[in-house]
């Protein structure tokens, strides 16, 4: 499975992909001049077929602490901890719902859809559905072994 770069800005890394399941993380991919790149974890793409009826539900969950610039190409991580005074941090997240600066391209959307029907990978029917998700809380239960 090799990842796939869309738009020249979004890198998708695959994780899992059958018949009936494709699962990959998003990230926004910047590359320099000098071959180096930049990768953001921005969101998950969740593909799955439903049974009754048979049908394919496509599921973009994006990160609700990101905000990213079109025009100057920068991804900007918003969280508590990034600012000296706690007030500040609030301030933007206020300024953000009333007048957004930086959103997610739209054509994401799009790019994703035609990349997974180029390559039949789903087929019609389907729905695709587009969520901005917050993490309240994580935790990791047991140890994890390495593979060698």
């Amino acid at each position: 499975m090799n990842d796939i770069i869309l738009l020249n800005r979004y890198k998708l890394l695959w994780k899992e992909r059958n018949e009936k399941v494709i699962v990959a993380e998003i990230r926004h991919y910047l590359q320099n001049e000098y071959g180096g790149t930049l990768e953001t974890p921005i969101g998950m793409l969740v593909c799955y077929k439903e049974n009754n009826p048979l049908f394919w539900n496509i599921k973009i969950n994006l990160r609700s602490d990101i905000r990213y610039s079109q025009t100057q190409k920068h991804v900007w991580v918003m969280n508590e901890s990034a600012f000296k005074f706690k007030w500040r941090f609030f301030i933007e997240r206020l300024n953000d719902i009333i007048k957004p600066r930086f959103q997610p391209v739209k054509a994401l959307d799009e790019a994703i859809k035609q990349h997974l029907i180029t390559n039949n990978w789903i087929s019609e029917p389907f729905a695709v559905s587009r969520s901005i998700e917050k993490t309240e809380d994580f935790h990791f239960f047991g140890d994890i072994s390495t593979m060698n």
